[in-house]
C-alpha cells in the first residue's frame, strides 16, 4: 500500500535484536533470540536480526559449516519462533544453493511462512566476502502489513541508488542487516540516516555488538524516522530495541522535502 492519498495507517511495532557476536552454535543464537523477545513482553510486528545471524559474521570456517538451503532446519527455527510470538522475523545467514554460497537474509511472516529471501548483490572487494560467496542477481521487496519493505544488506545500503529506487517504487521501509565494525563508522551513524532523510522513508538498520573473530563490532543499531532522526537506538550491548512505525509520517514529511519528486528535475 502506497503513503498517498488520504489513507490513515495503524502504527507498527519494529524491532531489533542486536546480538552480542560470540562462538555458539545457531541454535544457541536462535534460543538468545527466544528470550529477549520473551523479556520484551509485547506485541512486535517484525523482529530484524543482523547479517548472517545464523553463522555469526567473519569466520569462514563457521559460515560453511552452518550454511543451509532456504528451508534448512535453522530456518524451521525461525519459522517456528515467528509462530511461537506472533511476529514476522528477518535475519541474514549463508545459503547454500546449486553448490554456491550466498550472503542471505529472509523473512518469515507471523505464521511462519516464507516470505521473501534477499541474496547479496553487492559484496565488499576485500576481505572474505568476495572469495567465499556469489552475488545475488536482484533486489528484493515484499510487505508486512501496510508496510512496503525493501531488503537489502550492509554494504548495500551505501549505495543511494539502490535505495532511491526502492523508494520510487513505493517502498516505505528499508530493513538493513549488517555487520558493521567500528572501523567505519560512517554507515552506522551517518548514511543510514541519510538514507532515510533524503528518500523520505524508514530505515530498520540491524548491527552486531561485542568483539568476535578480530573484528569490534559497534552496535548502533536504530531505527530512522524519514525525518532522519532515530526512533530509538542501541548502544553498544546485546539488547532487544523496539520503535514505533507511523507510516503516516512519510506524506507529511515529503509534502515539506518532496525529494523524491524533485529528483525528476536533474539534468545531467
Amino acid at each position: 500500500m502506497s503513503n498517498s492519498g488520504n489513507t490513515i495507517f495503524p502504527l507498527y511495532k519494529a524491532g531489533i535484536f542486536q546480538y552480542r557476536s560470540r562462538q555458539e552454535s545457531p541454535t544457541d543464537r536462535i534460543e538468545r533470540l527466544e528470550q529477549a523477545i520473551r523479556k520484551a513482553n509485547q506485541k512486535i510486528d517484525f523482529i530484524v536480526c543482523p547479517e548472517l545471524f545464523i553463522s555469526g559474521y567473519g569466520n569462514p570456517d563457521d559460515i560453511k559449516k552452518y550454511a543451509e538451503k532456504m528451508d534448512g532446519q535453522f530456518s524451521k527455527s525461525i519459522s517456528q519462533l515467528a509462530i511461537k510470538f506472533k511476529t514476522s522475523i528477518i535475519y541474514g545467514y549463508p545459503e547454500l544453493n546449486s553448490n554456491k554460497l550466498f550472503n542471505s537474509a529472509q523473512c518469515f511472516n507471523k505464521d511462519g511462512k516464507f516470505v521473501a529471501n534477499h541474496r547479496k548483490t553487492i559484496l565488499p572487494r576485500t576481505g572474505y566476502e568476495i572469495e567465499l560467496f556469489s552475488p545475488g542477481q536482484k533486489n528484493s521487496s515484499f510487505q508486512i502489513n501496510d508496510m512496503n519493505i525493501a531488503l537489502v544488506i550492509c554494504y548495500e545500503l551505501e549505495f543511494p541508488e539502490i535505495i532511491r529506487a526502492s523508494a520510487k517504487n513505493k517502498t516505505n521501509v528499508i530493513i538493513a542487516p549488517t555487520g558493521q565494525s567500528n572501523e567505519w563508522p560512517a554507515a552506522a551513524r551517518y548514511i543510514s540516516r541519510s538514507r532515510a532523510f533524503e528518500n523520505g522513508i524508514f530505515v530498520i538498520y540491524a548491527n552486531y555488538c561485542g568483539t568476535n573473530n578480530n573484528i569490534n563490532f559497534m552496535g548502533e543499531s536504530k531505527i530512522i524516522d524519514p525525518k532522519g532522526l532515530d526512533i530509538v537506538a542501541a548502544n553498544d550491548k546485546e539488547e532487544l530495541i523496539i520503535g514505533e512505525i507511523d507510516l503516516n509520517l512519510i506524506q507529511k514529511v515529503r509534502n515539506r522535502l518532496p525529494y523524491l519528486e524533485d529528483s525528476k528535475k536533474i539534468k545531467m
